[in-house]
């Protein structure tokens, strides 16, 4: 009976979660139409949610790089295609100092971190079919999906021209389209999140089930004894 509880408790606080994530688009958007009166611009509310999740996905899995020696060469990996995504979100700042930074600066982080993570070659290739297989990973693929392919072909002009005829306004593409980019990132930084906590908290354990071991492995109580013995 217990075990049903808790099953059946898990499943709620997922649901509840999920709902929370999906809900969180749309709310940033109803905010910035309706509470800042913006049109979903450049550094509306939506936008610069995006930007932070997206900060808070590449940190996930620095932390995991920092965390798992034998995963660093994924973590690397992800955190550097994130990275270069992140970049490009901020395509506009980077015109601040010249036009046309944003590929140099992608182009460096991605050779940088496929680089390293060939030199790790065996270990990335654990690395990753170990997360290939996590849910994460589902959660994630969705993310990108919803992001990459989905959002773009939503927003194409010529399907809102032929939807709204005379009546198209841009803004209601840019605005469909933003919400559903937010959707994807909401879901990237979810399983991001989930994932580098899990492989964290994974490792945490093994070394405090190691030490424990050691600790009460019997050459190691023989010695202590030994020296107690001797104190006396």
């Amino acid at each position: 009976m217990e075990k049903q509880r808790h099953i059946l408790l898990a499943y709620l606080g997922r649901s509840v979660l999920l709902a929370l994530v999906m809900a969180t688009p749309v709310a940033l958007l109803y905010a910035d139409i309706q509470i800042l009166g913006d049109s979903v611009g450049e550094w509306s509310l939506v936008e610069l949610t995006q930007i932070g999740f997206l900060v808070a996905t590449v940190l996930a899995f620095v932390r995991l790089a920092r965390a798992r020696e034998d995963e660093r060469g994924f973590a690397v990996l992800a955190a550097g295609f994130f990275g270069c995504m992140l970049i490009r979100e901020l395509d506009a700042v980077w015109d601040l100092v010249f036009r046309g930074l944003w590929p140099i600066l992608v182009a460096a982080v991605a050779s940088a971190c496929l680089g390293y993570a060939l030199r790790r070659g065996r270990q990335t290739l654990a690395a990753t079919a170990s997360f290939l297989v996590s849910r994460s990973n589902a959660v994630m693929t969705i993310g990108l999906v919803l992001l990459l392919v989905y959002s773009r072909l939503f927003g194409m002009t010529t399907l809102w021209h032929g939807l709204l005829a005379e009546n198209y306004v841009r803004v209601f593409k840019n605005a469909a389209e933003e919400c559903t980019e937010l959707l994807g990132y909401s879901l990237i930084m979810a399983a991001a999140l989930t994932y580098a906590a899990q492989r964290v908290r994974e490792r945490r354990r093994a070394l405090a089930g190691s030490r424990q071991e050691g600790h009460d492995s019997p050459l190691l109580q023989a010695s202590i004894a030994r020296r107690a013995g001797t104190r006396g």
